[in-house]
């Protein structure tokens, strides 16, 4: 005797046509037996299904539950929609839910006719079933042999797709490494190795407050994130961009991972322009802080950090890398800017309705942090030089001028001569 009813075979039915001619994949919910989560994240119309075989009264009763797992499934695609939510059954839809499309469907009727311009054939999708032991026995078998195509389909696609954003900021910061080598070789005559190696970092683009200062460089704040001088600081650097890189870009796309990466940058190095004196600094560890602050926000969003193996681990990532922002030698300030911009950036680009009012919220403070440090920026006490060394400003302009860069040389001269003249140092 079967232990399987018509109704569970006519839901595989359905939920084979959605696989197979919509390419829709199964959510696994862990909740109750007579239904089916569908998605397709790519889907213009519906991205979430719920296939059920319950009459359309139990909505009404169940609708909190089936609304967490909407949103649950929402903020994983991050797309905001409705939920498609298809019954088995021959009833009329006189009623719809805030936020669910019912619709019912039989092998005689599909409810709303409108839904087969969408899904072409699901009007023929659910058959009268003879034998539903051999019926199911067809069907998921069907089903199998269809994943597994998908699954060698997508290995044969891309083995391997490296993150190409993430491989292209580590091929710049890898070349600027590379140049700094063959500058700090060519120049080695000018002094000590540790003196022409800042010279050089400063040279490439990194941070230095005196240029920034003197001459208006604040292309500096971003520049810097790409200038690594020092081997070891470069490949731990790399390391965690390839881990946080590959993780946060795909998560995010591409859009918004340069969004987070950069804006936290920028903002690392307003921290360190106004809580440093005349220092030099680079490295990207200001954006991977960022990055670092925006899967806090995922984690917390999507509920994932809530599974304790996961928020451990997170944790212990966390206090490693503020164990390394003591370390002497490292900027604090440019971590902590790079944390606090990563995460009010990352909240203003997130898509979750429920945090509607704290994105609002979000995009205020983080305009008023924008206009406090601009206007903190200008103020004559930020742009005070605690130091100055008029020793690797003369090297810098004499590498310039040996790379026949002579009008820019000149130019940071002229500019240096007016600020340390100006200053009370």
């Amino acid at each position: 005797m079967s232990s399987f009813t018509e109704k569970d075979v006519q839901l595989l039915q359905l939920a084979y046509y959605f696989v197979s001619d919509c390419q829709y994949q199964f959510i696994s919910t862990r909740e109750a037996q007579d239904e089916i989560w569908l998605g397709n994240p790519k889907h213009p119309e519906y991205p979430i299904i719920r296939l059920s075989q319950t009459r359309l009264s139990t909505v009404f009763f169940d609708k909190t539950r089936i609304l967490k797992i909407h949103q649950a499934i929402r903020n994983l695609f991050r797309r905001n929609c409705d939920l498609l939510d298809i019954h088995l059954s021959d009833e009329i839809v006189e009623d719809q839910e805030e936020q669910i499309d019912l619709v019912t469907i039989s092998p005689q009727t599909v409810s709303d006719p409108q839904l087969t311009a969408v899904f072409p054939g699901i009007d023929h999708a659910v058959q009268p079933i003879q034998d539903p032991q051999q019926e199911y026995d067809r069907i998921t078998q069907k089903l199998s042999e269809l994943q597994r195509q998908r699954a060698h389909s997508t290995q044969k696609k891309s083995p391997l797709q490296p993150p190409k954003a993430t491989m292209i900021l580590m091929g710049i910061c890898i070349a600027v490494y590379l140049l700094s080598l063959v500058f700090t070789f060519m120049f080695k005559n000018l002094g000590g190795s540790g003196e022409v190696s800042v010279a050089v970092a400063v040279l490439l683009g990194g941070y230095y407050k005196a240029f920034v200062v003197g001459a208006n460089e604040y292309w500096r704040w971003l520049t810097s994130a790409f200038v690594h001088v020092d081997f070891l600081h470069l490949l731990m650097n790399m390391m965690a961009l390839y881990n946080m890189g590959m993780l946060c870009e795909k998560l995010f796309g591409v859009r918004n991972y340069l969004i987070v990466l950069f804006g936290s940058v920028l903002f690392g190095s307003a921290f360190v322009f106004l809580g440093s004196g005349n220092v030099v600094a680079m490295g990207i560890s200001g954006g991977l802080y960022g990055l670092l602050a925006a899967f806090l926000v995922y984690g917390i969003q999507t509920r994932i950090l809530f599974q304790p193996q996961l928020r451990t681990q997170f944790l212990l990532i966390l206090m490693i890398n503020l164990m390394i922002s003591l370390m002497p030698g490292v900027s604090l300030a440019a971590h902590f800017g790079g944390f606090v911009g990563g995460l009010l950036i990352s909240v203003v680009l997130t898509r979750n309705d429920s945090w509607a009012q704290l994105r609002k919220n979000t995009m205020v403070a983080l305009c008023v942090a924008v206009v406090f440090i601009g206007l903190k920026t200008v103020e004559p006490k930020a742009r005070e030089l605690d130091a100055i060394y008029p020793g690797t400003d003369r090297m810098i302009v004499e590498m310039l001028r040996d790379l026949h860069l002579d009008f820019y040389g000149d130019h940071l001269s002229k500019k240096m001569v007016e600020t340390y003249v100006g200053s009370s140092l």
